[in-house]
């Protein structure tokens, strides 16, 4: 019985001593591409020379209401350097303050085939989706470009993107998303997030190509093969339809490549309980999508993954816990720190703010993921919604639920309740 206990014991030392190495693996390669990606300004891509035309595109972006630096965001699109492509806008309400804002860009850029289209068709709950089909229905071209209303990317983004899609089986192309331009403490926290722990994982598992892992703030893929998938309608039941449609594209045998382009997101001013609610979603959500991925989550954060760390050394090597911890943080938050000042030059000038927006988010990882864990339901622009198991969502409409949830909500403040401005487009 000792045997078996002890055989217990060093086995689960090993794994712990296993998922420290994995993860400062992914540190350090993590670090790696991201400063070798993104240190220098990536030059303009020439577009595939084969005689003829360079092949059509056509950008769909989603709007709800006046995004921080929306002007900055939609004038990106205009300005791509790229012969061929069509502009289209995609409002549900006609009546909606963003749509002046789209009529004064197309009238500022005349040269550029740039097109509004209001109202939206219900094809399922997502309102990102019922948004967009009307626009993504009526494109010219078969490669479709969805770059959400709060992001911004640079002139050469889509020469690079059109280059990257055509080569031999490339299905989607996508960009890392970055966070900048914060103006308070949740914004902050939101862009250690997206610019360290985020950042790190995503190229990494890209770079390995291992599995889809994208998210949907900037993607390019072919009409015709999402055709084959049932078209943009039958990703409406779903509210992670980025995920799901990348997954789909994956299982055809289509592989993801991402340029050197980031998808710049303007965080602008989001209270601490917006990032929480924010990040509280995306996680219930994701449970049922990416599940492997979700479950593992507390383990790539570096308390869980330090503590673990420390123990499974001082098992197997007798190594002391605090001097392995301090050894643990302090090179963890020096492959953060230099992703994020790869990703933002302008957060060298912010240490503080860095440095308190980073130990927050790392203590209270934890917590927000069992938080996210422990519930089936989830609020997007005011409405209760049920998560099922096979990833598709469905209104709450039992009003007792929705009137138990608005209380609960009321109970954490307004800023809680509130969506934030980088979902407010879908």
């Amino acid at each position: 019985m000792e045997l078996t206990v002890e055989g217990l014991r060093f086995g689960a030392a090993l794994l712990c001593v296993f998922m420290w190495c994995l993860l400062m693996f992914f540190c350090v390669v993590g670090t790696t591409l991201i400063r070798m990606r993104h240190c220098k300004v990536s030059p303009a891509a020439e577009t595939p020379s084969s005689g003829s035309p360079p092949p059509g595109v056509t950008i769909i972006r989603p709007l709800k209401g006046v995004d921080c630096n929306m002007v900055e965001n939609l004038s990106s699109s205009f300005l791509q350097q790229y012969p061929n492509f069509e502009l289209i806008f995609a409002v549900a309400d006609p009546k909606d303050p963003a749509c002046d804002t789209v009529q004064e860009l197309i009238e500022k850029f005349p040269h550029v085939d740039a097109k509004l289209f209001t109202g939206c068709e219900e094809t399922g709950v997502n309102p990102k989706i019922n948004n967009m089909l009307r626009g993504y229905n009526a494109a010219k071209h078969d490669i479709i470009w969805i770059l959400d209303s709060n992001v911004y990317v640079n002139p050469g983004c889509m020469s690079r993107s059109v280059a990257a899609l055509t080569l031999p089986g490339i299905g989607l192309v996508h960009h890392l998303p970055c966070g900048v331009r914060p103006l308070t403490n949740g914004s902050c926290i939101e862009q250690m997030f997206l610019n360290t722990a985020h950042a790190k994982m995503y190229v990494t598992i890209n770079k390995l190509s291992v599995a889809s892992c994208l998210i949907g703030k900037s993607n390019l893929f072919r009409r015709s093969d999402l055709a084959d998938l049932g078209g943009l309608e039958n990703y409406g039941k779903y509210l992670s339809e980025d995920n799901i449609i990348g997954e789909a594209i994956w299982a055809k045998g289509l592989r993801h490549r991402m340029t050197t382009d980031l998808a710049y997101q303007t965080l602008g001013s989001l209270s601490v309980l917006d990032y929480f609610h924010r990040r509280a979603r995306w996680i219930r959500i994701r449970k049922y999508t990416v599940t492997a991925a979700t479950l593992t989550e507390p383990f790539t954060e570096s308390v869980v993954n330090g503590l673990l760390g420390a123990l499974g050394f001082w098992k197997l090597m007798d190594i002391p816990i605090l001097p392995f911890l301090a050894v643990h943080f302090a090179t963890w938050i020096t492959s953060d720190w230099l992703i994020a000042t790869t990703l933002d030059k302008a957060t060298r000038n912010k240490p503080a703010s860095f440095f308190a927006g980073w130990i927050i988010r790392e203590l209270f990882a934890l917590p927000l993921w069992l938080f996210a864990m422990g519930g089936s339901t989830v609020e997007w622009r005011g409405r209760l919604f049920w998560l099922h198991t096979d990833g598709t969502v469905e209104p709450a409409t039992s009003s007792f639920t929705q009137r138990c949830y608005d209380r609960f909500m009321r109970s954490f403040g307004s800023g809680f309740a509130r969506v934030s401005s980088d979902d407010r487009h879908k």
